[in-house]
């Protein structure tokens, strides 16, 4: 991959930004939601605020602390801190329906995953945030509610791909939690794995390709689990790397590139770690930018071309990668 170019931050908030999400068909389109109850549409490409869709009401101030494209990108969905799950269309920014009483009110970046599959199902963290609200956006009420999965909050959540050994037959979600567990659960509860990595986490990415598909060249499928710093989890072998250049600074995201060929990580002082994944080991290649504020979000773009954080110092930081990985497409003038 190209160097890329440099990071562009992005002020259209008024509060601090909880989260961001790519669009996941348009591959320059990202959103980002924020303290201020709004959600921003941008272009990657033009580092270009688009538009606007505040989801506040004069009674009721709906902070965002996540916020997520379906499958299909005609709708956003965002989780608030008056534990509401609201369902926008991304082209008109119109409410197209809300769940109240079900999402968790925590003032930090909360999970929110949207399975790949089936478009219509939405998972988040129920109310009191050891738990798991799950929902088909097809109905008007929450499909169900998963009570205390972790004992501690839980922070990050993912739809695991089917070839993992755990989800045979099954739809699983793998959910972090500051309890330090990292927990495989089926959509109707039933516990069928459990890691304990002895510190709270925030973050959790699984290598992107089918389970163990490229075991041939060297490379095991593994889940790097993040938070007071980096762990690699192999299943049925354990903790077999920790990344600890961020010292004692929490690690808030991690995301892997499309081919598993990278990694990023974003810590609470603002940093954005860029780390090389070999067959045996994670090489830290450096920083590759930092905010001046702490970063809970990170999302990178369908093709690996750009990156785009969320910080508490109110802005949105967007940082070119290098070129999309079919190909180059972009043109310009010479004049």
């Amino acid at each position: 991959m190209q160097q890329g170019d440099r990071v562009r931050f992005l002020k259209f908030h008024q509060g601090s930004v909880r989260g961001v999400a790519f669009h996941p068909k348009h591959r320059y389109l990202f959103c980002s939601g924020a303290y201020d109850g709004k959600i921003n549409l941008y272009s990657a490409q033009k580092n270009e605020f688009l538009q606007s869709y505040a989801i506040t009401t004069a009674s009721l101030a709906r902070n965002i602390n996540a916020v997520r494209f379906t499958v299909e990108g005609s709708r956003i969905l965002a989780t608030t801190t008056a534990r509401r799950l609201a369902v926008l269309d991304t082209e008109r920014g119109d409410q197209i329906i809300s769940y109240d009483n079900c999402a968790f009110n925590g003032r930090d970046r909360t999970g929110l995953a949207v399975d790949p599959i089936t478009p219509n199902i939405v998972v988040c963290c129920c109310v009191n945030g050891k738990g798991l609200s799950l929902f088909d956006l097809r109905m008007p009420l929450p499909l169900d509610f998963l009570y205390d999965v972790h004992h501690g909050i839980i922070r990050d959540i993912v739809f695991l791909h089917d070839s993992w050994p755990w989800a045979k037959g099954y739809r699983v979600i793998m959910s972090v939690a500051a309890d330090g567990i990292c927990k495989v659960c089926t959509l109707d509860g039933r516990t069928l794995h459990t890691a304990d990595v002895n510190y709270s986490l925030n973050s959790v990415a699984p290598t992107p390709e089918a389970y163990n598909s490229t075991v041939d060249d060297g490379f095991s499928s593994l889940v790097m689990l993040g938070g007071e710093h980096a762990s690699a989890y192999i299943p049925d072998c354990g903790i077999q790397e920790e990344l600890k250049e961020s010292g004692q600074v929490p690690i808030w995201k991690l995301r892997y590139t499309s081919n598993g060929g990278q990694l990023f990580s974003a810590c609470e002082e603002g940093v954005v770690r860029r780390y090389r994944r070999w067959p045996d080991h994670h090489e830290f290649l450096g920083e590759l930018y930092r905010h001046n504020g702490d970063v809970e979000d990170m999302d990178i773009s369908p093709f690996d071309e750009y990156l785009v954080t969320a910080s508490k110092d109110r802005s949105v930081g967007v940082v070119r990668l290098g070129s999309p990985n079919h190909g180059a497409s972009e043109y310009g003038e010479l004049t």
